[in-house]
């Protein structure tokens, strides 16, 4: 597959990762206001749908990857924080407001995308 065909893929792989996220949100916040749950338990369920979307995103990236497909799954967890960080930023109109969970987001998005491509390179 050429790099045409790849960035169409990682294009596809970060729109099901966002519509997953979307939904997922959906979910969570329908449980935040049936169950009045903490702003922990938000925060919890809020980095659950960054793992699930990064690791399924990356697992659908790797797809098109013939080798090291895990490099492909850090590519789109990188990719995927890049959107959620800059549409965060604009949306809130501050970068400092961000600054203490940031790094966790960043790490947790990485790992689970490589994890996703990780698993994908298991499957023959």
């Amino acid at each position: 597959m050429g790099n045409k065909g790849k960035v169409v893929k990682m294009v596809q792989s970060i729109t099901v990762a966002y519509v997953l996220t979307a939904v997922m949100l959906l979910v969570l916040s329908f449980i935040m206001y049936k169950c009045k749950v903490s702003m922990t338990g938000a925060n919890s369920g809020i980095l659950a749908t960054y793992v699930l979307s990064c690791l399924i995103g990356g697992f659908i990236f790797s797809g098109c990857l013939m080798q090291k497909k895990y490099l492909g799954g850090i590519l789109l967890g990188v990719v995927y924080f890049a959107i959620a960080y800059v549409v965060s930023a604009v949306w809130n109109q501050s970068i400092a407001s961000q600054m203490p969970g940031m790094l966790t987001a960043f790490l947790i998005c990485v790992f689970s995308g490589m994890l996703g491509g990780m698993i994908r390179s298991g499957i023959k």
